[in-house]
């Protein structure tokens, strides 16, 4: 069984995707982190996020595995853990050139599908899963909630990860991240067909893993 999840940055699309997963008894494929792990390689490697020959490049050669693990998914990047690392604010205002570039998507959604058919039964979660990486999922969703509440969680997030953050800051970042996501030609975000829509800014993280689970259910 394949489950995607998509929608944008902050909508508490991870947390559900998780939760659903651990009551499914299914893995999680936290997607989204090899678009994460090839930033930070980039970063760190001093490659312009302006070259994209050498970030496609970048991206073939990169060792990327994802390890379920009880809490989350473990990233490894060249054998070493940066599942903290990924999650800095520099790479999420760099991921963008990443994911906008065709050849690097090519190469990641290869990685990501062979990642899936290892897992076998998986609940996929990113923002173009049921529109690109897997069509024929068995179950889609698209996870929504208002900038403000998707600001104010992603602060927290980063609070509890130790990191000074402010709130303004983390705002204006996500309403300009989905305006990116939502324009950019290849991929864009976007509802996938047949995907169940629900808006999350209201609800607690056991209210949606509530819903999730309650359609799927339904589904099976």
């Amino acid at each position: 069984m394949i489950i995607t999840i998509d929608g944008p940055a902050g909508s508490g699309k991870s947390t559900a995707a998780r939760k659903l997963a651990e009551a499914l008894q299914i893995a999680y494929l936290d997607t989204g982190a090899t678009y994460r792990a090839i930033t930070l390689l980039a970063l760190r490697r001093k490659v312009s996020m302006d070259d994209e020959a050498a970030l496609i490049q970048l991206a073939r050669d990169a060792d990327i595995h994802l390890i379920p693990a009880p809490d989350a998914v473990r990233v490894l990047l060249d054998g070493k853990d940066v599942s903290d690392d990924i999650r800095s604010p520099e790479v999420s205002d760099n991921s963008h050139y990443i994911a906008r570039s065709p050849g690097i998507r090519k190469v990641l959604v290869k990685l990501q599908r062979k990642l899936g058919a290892e897992l076998g039964d998986f609940v996929s979660e990113g923002r173009d899963q049921g529109s690109v990486v897997f069509p024929d999922a068995d179950i889609k969703f698209y996870i929504v909630a208002s900038p403000e509440v998707r600001a104010r969680r992603r602060c927290e997030e980063l609070i509890a990860a130790g990191q000074d953050v402010v709130y303004e800051q983390i705002l204006k970042g996500i309403i300009e991240r989905d305006r990116r996501d939502s324009t950019r030609a290849t991929a864009p975000l976007t509802k996938p067909d047949g995907a169940v829509e629900i808006n999350t800014t209201s609800n607690t993280v056991e209210q949606t893993a509530e819903q999730l689970l309650t359609h799927v259910e339904q589904q099976r």
